[in-house]
């Protein structure tokens, strides 16, 4: 089963890094900060990845999904630079994780797995479980 990540950038996203996230059997769907809060609503997300410059934009994203009683355990990843604020201000939101700006591929794809690894841990577990004995 795949997971799914939605992912709000203020560009697109780089394509190997796309490529290496959907060979890892994850699903992404590119969004920008005026469309994403209707994509989380409409969708079942697994993660939300931020990457905005707008620090403001980025904290009002995150306060709105955390106002919606459906949205407010989804987990939650800013990428941010150092020194611009963001990061702490995501943090102090209650975002699961940061990772510094710029992407750097092989890090982000290993922060992603590490968030969703339990999860994807659950997932394996209840669908191998099916009820019947194996003897």
């Amino acid at each position: 089963m795949m997971q799914r990540i939605l992912f709000v950038n203020d560009g697109s996203i780089d394509q190997s890094l796309r490529t290496a996230l959907e060979e890892r059997r994850f699903e992404i769907t590119e969004s920008d900060s005026s469309q994403a809060l209707t994509q989380l609503t409409d969708g079942n997300f697994d993660l939300l990845i931020i990457n905005l410059r707008d620090a403001a934009k980025a904290v009002g994203l995150l306060k709105s999904a955390r106002a919606r009683a459906h949205l407010r355990s989804l987990l939650t990843l800013v990428i941010a630079e150092w020194g611009t604020g963001q990061p702490m201000l995501a943090l102090s939101e209650g975002v699961e994780a940061f990772e510094p700006a710029p992407i750097d591929a092989p890090r982000l794809i290993a922060a992603v797995e590490k968030l969703l690894r339990p999860r994807m841990v659950m997932i394996a577990t209840a669908s191998t479980t099916d009820g019947e004995s194996d003897e």
